[in-house]
């Protein structure tokens, strides 16, 4: 991608834009390239939407709403650059984080339904991702997963960030930026690329600038691939045009689109605690074992989305913006998973394992089949102004977000069950299929039928049920950032949430009504010393609320969390780079346990997350890129009815994360355009149970790149999980989740 050179080699460019020496990077000797005059960095006056070929950031705009400089900001807040993703050959936002600090991602191993996160030790999807500054509404199998191709940059606010989002969960957001058009420069890419598990992409991104006032952006992607577990496949399809408008030097309006499709298997498989993690009288269950049979398993969806960003400046000191987004999804996703060891299955495990052998299983189905329609709009004034010494940034806003639900499932999930082989059952009789799957010798049946778990009668669509789910969410916020003497910074923030959640099955009319009124807040101050030393302290809080009831029938209190955190930032003034350390408490209220409606639902638990995290992020010289990250929380149960969870610490939560990333390019000689990179991560252990009852192992994994640069093409080839290490990624009893195998991908692109 170019600026205003059209004869310069992108080669040169990138690596221009790793360093803040970049004199020395053009050849003396090459005609048309005087370079003297190109740097790119991220500094404030670059904004967070624009193209930026770099490792280091210097700002973003989740945490205010505007571009700020990170130093500036009194919140952790990490940014993932294009560059990144590029040179690790990203291949879902959960992989893109897998080298920031305090994430823990992927832990369920890699998924084509969502992305999975636990950030400062609290479990997140669907609340916690944004797209552009609005979130993306989801819930349950109704989530959006966006591909890292359209994107220019991934921000994460680490946190309560209820303040400026309203329902946000405790451990922060994750925002994505969306690549756009440029108005200053045409550029565009192609690539195409192969790999492990007969991976194949292709991949295009155009930017036009038709005019002063209109530019054009188009990006596409096609993939196929395979997966670790035998037969599950995926195909996508995206397109993400984009276009600029400058309407006149005080507006801006740009209109973003995307359309992504889905057809494939469902990835995730969950499989039972005993082979896995414990033991089986068979031995381990293999890694590439898959519970469910590929012809009678899908997962399809497509996400539709069409929306804007429309900037207007009144004058030097007053400005509005508005961002406004509309969605839609299809879903149609079938997908067995463990249930029980047949041997325990009450009443009838003697007949199903008569011999004890242990190596049979009863799976179950989830299913779902319907659409969402999301809708969100944010406005926004932005007034500037000096009191004194005090340059403040007022920001105030509404927000409204909504999301409409239409799905068909059954009430309870079916068993699923072998139609060639009819079983007796005793005192039943005959049952229409056998539900029998031996998960150390798999064999598919091509005939599947669905059995109700309670009375083994055989299920149809007739038994499928509707539910219409419908959510809404209206907040208005204000929040002042002020900057004193160029040095002191203080944020503070308040917002006024008033949220709805409804549920009606239409089938048996049963109906369920939450509404909340929430105040959150947040507080912020940071001092900024002239060797780039800024301590920061901040108090931050979210909600979220619940779409259940309580043994009367009265809405559960909404889950809410406080955050207070004390950090150090450091920006070298002698290279490009970025540092950071903090250390918080983050405690989440009113969780619940047991089912909806029913006498063994109860909302009496706290949990209190302590921990610290660092984070580098570096050009240490010319040649040399640093990412780098540790973390350790503390996460323990404090408050619960059941004395047995008080002091325990949650299932799934790696106590401890690091990892590492480094390039080293070549300038100059023979390797000249050569790039090699390498990285380590190291995931912590964790508990398969609230109980602590067993424990899930570390494990270190080991990824590496090399690309080669000539002339406009590049060559890439990227190793994740280099020595292909086999491991449980985490466990949530009864279900285990093997962790992704070895995945080598070999692209070349042509640039403009």
């Amino acid at each position: 991608m170019k600026h205003s050179f059209n004869l310069t080699p992108l080669s040169i460019a990138i690596a221009l834009a790793l360093t803040s020496h970049i004199a020395q990077a053009a050849d003396e000797n090459s005609e048309s390239k005087d370079l003297s005059t190109l740097v790119i960095d991220a500094d404030s006056e670059h904004s967070s939407t624009s193209n930026n070929f770099n490792y280091v950031s210097k700002v973003a705009q989740t945490a205010t709403k505007t571009d700020e400089k990170i130093i500036k900001i009194p919140r952790a807040v990490s940014v993932v650059t294009r560059e990144q993703m590029d040179d690790r050959a990203t291949i879902s936002v959960s992989d893109a984080l897998q080298y920031t600090p305090s994430i823990q991602t992927n832990f369920y191993g890699e998924d084509n339904k969502q992305d999975w996160f636990v950030i400062r030790g609290f479990k997140q999807a669907n609340n916690g991702l944004y797209q552009d500054g609005t979130r993306l509404y989801s819930s349950g199998f109704y989530s959006w997963q966006i591909d890292p191709f359209m994107l220019e940059r991934i921000e994460v606010l680490r946190g309560p960030a209820s303040s400026l989002n309203g329902q946000t969960p405790p451990g922060g957001v994750i925002n994505l930026i969306s690549k756009r058009a440029q108005l200053d420069d045409d550029f565009g890419s192609v690539s195409g690329s192969v790999g492990s598990f007969d991976r194949k992409e292709i991949n295009l991104d155009v930017n036009k600038v038709i005019n002063d006032k209109f530019a054009f952006r188009m990006v596409a992607l096609k993939r196929e691939n395979g997966t670790k577990v035998d037969g599950v496949e995926a195909n996508r399809t995206l397109l993400a045009p984009s276009l600029a408008w400058k309407i006149s030097d005080a507006t801006k309006l740009t209109i973003l689109a995307s359309y992504q499709k889905d057809d494939s298997d469902p990835y995730l498989q969950f499989l039972p605690v005993e082979g896995t993690l414990t033991s089986n009288p068979n031995g381990t269950i293999d890694y590439d074992t898959a519970l469910g049979n590929s012809d009678w398993e899908t997962f399809q969806r497509e996400q539709t989305s069409v929306g804007y960003e429309l900037v207007h400046a009144f004058n030097d000191s007053l400005s509005f913006q508005q961002s406004a987004r509309f969605s839609h999804m299809d879903i149609n996703l079938r997908q067995m998973y463990f249930g029980q060891y047949s041997a325990d299955v009450n009443g009838v495990g003697a007949l199903l394992d008569p011999t004890g052998a242990r190596s049979d299983i009863v799976r179950l189905a989830s299913t779902a089949d319907g659409d969402s329609d999301a809708f969100n709009i944010d406005n926004r004034f932005i007034y500037k102004f000096d009191a004194g010494n005090t340059k403040h940034t007022l920001l105030t806003g509404i927000d409204y977000q909504s999301i409409d639900i239409n799905n068909k499932d059954y009430a309870q999930d079916p068993i699923t069950a072998d139609g060639n082989n009819p079983l007796t059952v005793p005192g039943v009789g005959t049952v229409a299929g056998n539900p029998n799957f031996n998960v150390y010798n798999p064999s598919y049946s091509n005939n599947i039928v669905l059995l109700n778990p309670t009375t083994l009668a055989t299920m149809t669509d007739a038994d499928l049920q509707t539910t219409k789910t419908k959510n809404r969410q209206l907040g208005f916020y204000v929040q002042d950032k002020a900057n004193i003497t160029d040095k002191f910074t203080v944020m503070a923030g308040a917002r006024y949430d008033d949220t709805s959640n409804q549920t009606n099955n239409t089938t048996t009319n049963a109906k369920t009504d939450v509404d909340h009124h929430q105040w959150t807040s947040n507080l912020g101050a940071s001092y900024e010393f002239n060797n780039g030393i800024t301590p920061y302290a901040n108090f931050a809080q979210s909600f979220n609320p619940l779409l259940q009831l309580n043994q009367n029938g009265d809405p559960a209190k909404p889950e809410k969390s406080k955050n207070y955190e004390l950090g150090v930032k450091f920006q070298p003034k002698k290279f490009d780079g970025y540092f950071g350390i903090a250390a918080y408490e983050l405690t989440k209220e009113n969780l619940t346990r047991g089912s909806s409606n029913t006498s063994t639902f109860r909302q009496l638990g706290e949990v209190r997350n302590r921990g610290i995290e660092f984070e580098a992020v570096a050009n240490i010289t010319r040649a040399i890129t640093l990412v780098g990250n540790a973390s350790y929380v503390d996460s323990e149960v404090t408050k619960d009815s059941d004395s047995k969870y008080i002091g325990k610490t949650p299932s799934q939560i790696a106590n401890k994360l690091a990892s590492i990333w480094s390039n080293y390019r070549f300038f100059d000689g023979q390797l000249a355009g050569l790039k090699l990179g390498a990285g380590v991560r190291y995931i912590g252990e964790s508990y398969a149970d609230d109980t602590e009852t067993n424990k899930v192992p570390s494990y270190t994994l080991v990824d590496a790149m090399a690309s080669y640069q000539w002339n406009d093409y590049k060559f890439q080839l990227v190793a994740k999980n280099l020595l292909d290490k086999e491991y449980i990624s985490t466990c949530s009893s009864p279900f285990c989740y093997y962790g992704d195998s070895r995945n080598v991908i070999a692209s070349v692109s042509y640039d403009w």
